[in-house]
């Protein structure tokens, strides 16, 4: 940390202060803002002069040691904040909530996540801040999100949602000095990532612009995806993970069984579109099974679009469990977002239709063998799917 108080209760911070400076003020007494313990100065070669608590410290906001990334992007934020005259308090400590944010920016509590961090504790603090008040944007450093082509758990977490840009997840590089936003996030079924990125270099744009993005942008994108070889592949690595017995598809294989499904034999729209549903926790198979199961159960009938849209939304408050905690995507929202990916799917694969006074549902062959799938894949191997708009997919 780079602010502490004195013996006096005042703040001491290290922030703008030489090494030289520094050296001068370590012999003082200081204490944590949040436990009041003693704390000291470490003014090494490497990392940037911070406070650090003693061995074996109790105090829950301050006991983790800092990274040279986290200590030098806290400053490199305060520098950009003080050149655009923009207030903010430095890891100011909010004892209502016993949380510190790195940066409070007004009621914005900015928090640049450099080390792991458990989801429940993801989730509290997150839940914490917006009880109170505040908004929590979360900015993975390179330890969560470097190599952009998978999300750990953490950064699927960390990740927020707007109309205009879809899924949507702050990243820094403390390196090259360089703020992005990873947009129009989607997964395939193997969990490799698609997004768009908007790049902002430090100090020569508006922080507080930036952070607007997300609810002001007119951005528009769109992705074409090969969806003819993501199911094909999906398909096949499915049949392979039974053979090796791989535990991940056999728990999936069991629910199924279950429910009288066989994994290998499941009507198309299980499949349909290799992308998963960017909101589901494991595979995405076990909350269509819910859905599909009503449609059995209203096969041959026609639903009004009200009556339609209340039974998928009720099917999905059911299913929460099936989700992704998402602590920065309200749980109603999540919902919305999967219900409308899961109605578009049901009618790209005829199983609603639409009508003069609602949605005829067709259940179809609900067992079908693993030849007529093959056809089925060799029929769709040419098919593409535009993607990356949030209100809808595009099909062609």
């Amino acid at each position: 940390m780079l602010n502490a108080y004195s013996k006096d209760d005042k703040i001491v911070t290290l922030l703008h202060l030489s090494r030289a400076e520094v050296e001068q003020l370590r012999d003082q007494p200081y204490f944590c803002p949040a436990c009041k313990h003693p704390v000291r100065i470490k003014n090494g070669k490497v990392k940037l002069p911070h406070f650090s608590h003693y061995s074996h410290s109790a105090c829950t906001i301050h006991s983790e040691g800092e990274t040279l990334e986290h200590l030098t992007l806290k400053k490199m934020f305060t520098k950009w904040c003080e050149r655009q005259s923009i207030c903010y308090e430095l890891e100011k400590y909010l004892p209502d909530l016993n949380q510190r944010p790195d940066l409070l920016i007004g009621n914005i509590a900015l928090e640049i996540q450099c080390s792991p961090l458990s989801i429940q504790r993801l989730v509290e603090r997150t839940k914490n801040y917006q009880k109170n008040g505040y908004i929590p944007i979360w900015i993975c450093g390179k330890k969560i999100f470097s190599n952009h082509q998978v999300l750990s758990e953490l950064a699927k977490n960390l990740c927020y949602y707007s109309d205009k840009i879809g899924f949507y997840l702050w990243a820094v590089d403390w390196e090259q000095e360089e703020l992005s936003l990873h947009f129009h996030i989607e997964e395939d079924w193997k969990k490799r990532l698609y997004s768009s990125k908007k790049t902002w270099s430090f100090y020569r744009h508006s922080l507080k612009q930036i952070f607007d993005f997300p609810k002001e942008s007119k951005v528009y994108i769109q992705r074409e995806i090969k969806i003819g070889e993501l199911i094909q592949n999906y398909y096949f690595e499915l049949n392979k993970g039974l053979l090796v017995r791989d535990e991940r598809i056999r728990v999936v294989q069991a629910a199924l069984y279950n429910n009288h499904f066989h994994l290998l034999q499941l009507p198309n729209w299980f499949y349909y579109p290799g992308l998963r549903i960017f909101c589901c926790r494991g595979s995405d198979i076990l909350l269509k099974v819910k859905i599909w199961k009503w449609v059995q159960f209203f096969d041959q009938n026609v639903i009004g679009h009200v009556a339609l849209i209340n039974v998928l939304a009720k099917e999905l408050e059911e299913s929460s469990e099936l989700f992704y905690e998402l602590p920065n995507v309200p749980m109603k929202s999540i919902q919305a977002i999967c219900l409308n990916q899961l109605f578009i799917y049901l009618i790209s694969c005829g199983h609603l239709t639409k009508v003069q006074n609602g949605w005829e549902v067709r259940a179809g062959n609900s067992d079908q063998s693993p030849i007529s799938i093959k056809a089925w894949l060799q029929i769709i191997k040419n098919k593409r799917i535009i993607t990356a708009t949030p209100i809808r997919n595009v099909i062609r």
